[in-house]
Formats: C-alpha cells, sequence, structure tokens
C-alpha cells in the first residue's frame, strides 16, 4: 500500500500556499507531516520493517525561504522506523517494480501526478474498509490526543461565551475562539460556526450583531497537532436570560443529548440512537403547542425534521467527520444505506457500537425559513403542527439550538460512555452563565 501525504495548494504561487494538513490515512499509520511524501507499507509489515518513507530532499532553497527541515533521524524517529527506512521520492518506482499497489492519494494536483506517473491505483472499496476497520476503534493514543483536543476547544469555547453579549459582532465572540486556538499552537478542526442564525447549520462567516433575545450557535472545534479533531457546540442566550420558550426548547435539546448518550453502549445501532433522539424532541415540541399528537408516532412519521432536520451526530477522529473522505463505507457498513426521507438522509452514521469507536451525539431544534415554506415538507404533516406558533417563531427569528458533545462507546453497561467534552457544561443555567465578563 502507498499512502501519500498530499500537500499544500498554492494561492496564486507555489511559495504562498494554503496551510499544509497531512492526509489522515497518512499520518494514522505515523507519517511525520511533510508535503510531497509517502509511506510504502509492504505485506507483512511490521510497522518498522517492510515499511519505507519516501521524503523529499531539502535544498539550500527551501531552507532558505523557510528554514531548516528536520534532518533523517528525526525523520525516521517520528515516523517509528529505523535510520534506513527513508528514502527519495524518486526510489519509489523501482521499490515498487512491477507489483500491484493499492494507494491513498489525497486529491490535490501534484499528488495526483506523482501517483498517475507511479501507474497505482486507488485503493479499491473493499481495500479501504480495511483502513476503515482499523481507524475505526481508537486505541489509548488517539483517546489521549482526542482528549487534549477537546480541552483546547472547551477552553475556547469558553473564551467565546465570555465575549458574547449585546451589541458586540459574532466576529468578537469567534475572535476569541481562535486567539485560544493559536496560542495552545492548534489549529481549528473545521471553519468554525459561531452566528445569530443558528437555523442555517453549516453557516460560515461572522457579519451579524447580536442583539437581545438572540441565541448564538457556537459550533466549533480544535485540531491538536497530531491531527485529532474536536466537535463541540453549545447555545446560549446573547443576553444571559432564557426567554420562557427558548428554555422549553433548550431543555428539550438538552434532553434529547443525554438520552442519546446514554444509549451509546456496545451492539447498540446508531440509526436507533437517532431515532430515540428524534421522539425526546417530539416530546418537548408536544409540551412546547408546537406539534400534536403521541411522540412515539410523530416520530414515526418523522414530523421531527421539521425542526431537526439533520442526524444526530457522525464519526470522529483524524478527522472531525472521520473518514468521510471515503465515502459512504465508513458510516455505512455492508448491507446498509441511508434512509430516503427528508432529514433521516443526512444521518451520517449508521453502524453497531463496540468500544473504542468515537462519536459525536448533537441534537438541535431549529426554525428554518426554507422548511416551512416547502409544501412538500409540511403539507402531509399539517395535520399536527400548530402552524401559527410555528410562524410566529419564524417572524421573531428565533435561529435554531444545538448542542454537541463529543463520546468513546466503552466496554460494559456501568459507566456509559466518555464524554470527551463533558467539562463544557450544558446545563441552561451553566450556559447562560458563561454568557459575557470578559
Amino acid at each position: 500500500m502507498v499512502i501519500f501525504s498530499g500537500h499544500a495548494p498554492a494561492r496564486n504561487y507555489p511559495t504562498n500556499p494554503h496551510d499544509f494538513r497531512a492526509g489522515s490515512t497518512y499520518l494514522y499509520f505515523g507519517g511525520p507531516p511533510l508535503e510531497n511524501a509517502a509511506l510504502l507499507i509492504e505485506p507483512s509489515s511490521d510497522g518498522s520493517a517492510g515499511s519505507t518513507l519516501y521524503r523529499p530532499p531539502t535544498s539550500t532553497d527551501s531552507a532558505l525561504w523557510m528554514g531548516a527541515s528536520p534532518d533523517d533521524a528525526e525523520l525516521a524517529f517520528a515516523a517509528g522506523l529505523p535510520a534506513g527506512g527513508l528514502a527519495d521520492p524518486d526510489q519509489l518506482a523501482s521499490a515498487l517494480g512491477d507489483r500491484r499497489a493499492a494507494a491513498v492519494i489525497p486529491p490535490f494536483p501534484d499528488t495526483i501526478d506523482w501517483a498517475s506517473k507511479l501507474g497505482v491505483e486507488a485503493a479499491s472499496e473493499d481495500e479501504l474498509r480495511v483502513l476503515v476497520d482499523l481507524r475505526l476503534i481508537k486505541d489509548e493514543y488517539e483517546l489521549a490526543a482526542m482528549r487534549r483536543s477537546n480541552a483546547v476547544a472547551i477552553e475556547a469555547h469558553r473564551a467565546a461565551a465570555a465575549a458574547t453579549g449585546p451589541g458586540r459582532g459574532e466576529a468578537d465572540a469567534a475572535a476569541a475562539f481562535m486567539q485560544v486556538i493559536h496560542r495552545r499552537q492548534c489549529g481549528v478542526s473545521f471553519s468554525p460556526i459561531i452566528s445569530v442564525r443558528g437555523e442555517v447549520l453549516h453557516g460560515h462567516g461572522h457579519p451579524n450583531v447580536m442583539s437581545t433575545g438572540n441565541l448564538l450557535v457556537c459550533d466549533a472545534g480544535a485540531e491538536e497537532p497530531g491531527g485529532y479533531a474536536s466537535d463541540i457546540t453549545r447555545t446560549y442566550p446573547v443576553d444571559g436570560r432564557w426567554t420562557p420558550i427558548q428554555r422549553l426548547l433548550y431543555d428539550t435539546v438538552e434532553k434529547a443529548l443525554k438520552t442519546a448518550i446514554a444509549a451509546c453502549t456496545p451492539g447498540t445501532r446508531f440509526r436507533d440512537v437517532h431515532d430515540l433522539s428524534a421522539r425526546v424532541i417530539c416530546e418537548g415540541l408536544i409540551e412546547a403547542e408546537l406539534l400534536k399528537g403521541d411522540p412515539a408516532e410523530l416520530a414515526g412519521r418523522r414530523a421531527h425534521a421539521l425542526f431537526f432536520p439533520h442526524g444526530v451526530g457522525h464519526l470522529i477522529g483524524l478527522d472531525v467527520h472521520d473518514m468521510e473522505d471515503f465515502g459512504e463505507i465508513a458510516g455505512y457498513p455492508p448491507g446498509r444505506k441511508r434512509r430516503p426521507d427528508f432529514g433521516d438522509k443526512f444521518l451520517r452514521l449508521d453502524r453497531d457500537l463496540a468500544p473504542g469507536v468515537c462519536t459525536t451525539i448533537e441534537p438541535g431544534i431549529y426554525f428554518v425559513p426554507a422548511i416551512w415554506a416547502s409544501e412538500a415538507l409540511v403539507q402531509p404533516l399539517a395535520d399536527v403542527v400548530n402552524r401559527s406558533k410555528v410562524d410566529a417563531l419564524l417572524t421573531d427569528g428565533f435561529g435554531g439550538i444545538r448542542i454537541e458533545q463529543s463520546i468513546r462507546v466503552r466496554a460494559g453497561d456501568a459507566d456509559g460512555p466518555e464524554v470527551l467534552s463533558a467539562a463544557l457544561p450544558t446545563g441552561a443555567d451553566e450556559a447562560a452563565a458563561m454568557v459575557g465578563g470578559d
């Protein structure tokens, strides 16, 4: 197997690139973060013998512009290889000879061109499933890295909450978050979603001013230097006070969160966790007089998807959506596929959980104008929806509420899963108390 590190794409000329981030599978197998490198892993390799790191040679020019590079002894140590386990990239072709090689090729032009010249083929689905099986179960090294990533993200979230308040900009909260990330020598695991327009699930940019009565959704994570991610969401009342309807719906989302987390035990199908959280959300929507009927029947009709249109979670690890670069095979094992219904089709994971699997749990309630403007989505559920109350909240610009934890499934039922982000509280009173004060 040949696993390429990739390279940083240039903005407009080669020495003005975007930030480099090595491919996750390359990092998983111990590759140090070098551009235009590759790991060759031969059959029966024990991780040392039979493995070679092909790293670009250093040059005076690169040292002049980019500074000194690690020497081969440092690279070999970082990769866990013997001193003789390094070679120049132009030797990879002869090392492959006429053998067939499966390759993991990050989608960057120079990397694709190198792989093409070598004649290596992208790994097949069956070959990628071997990698998925390895990466699904996080070992203690990986878990320690994920705990570090969560600790940094929690500190950054607290800073963002402290920078929240009426008259301040979303950009103030985002800047406070990023200050911690940079100070801790980390990166972000994805572009932070920090917005009073929480009904836009993956909104980017921070152009809005916070006003009294707004809810600020802060969905952001850190990536520690080894590449492991965190993903945490909290929702705050901008002025530190919940309105009655905000509090009722927030408590509903938190109950769905805690119920879903408790259900994440070995052998549990993740789709069942999603459906359980949907049922709890239906209960709260009935209490809020937004829906009427029996919670189980409403969930069976997928009424919750009008308010909770996404899946309850996804894999997390070396990427915030771990292994989604492999397509559906990480989230969906053989014989399973996404359900076609609105809301359900956005569930990214439907595996039976096992000890060591790490996922997010992130239920939410949103008032999305585009959903309520769609007769195809709303009309089949018109008999169970209190449309006048929904319209009033849409007119008020309610936005959305999402709460998210990252968890690790543990063996045994006594303690339940490890909540990696537990140090950042989710209770409504605690969330409100974190607002302002910087």
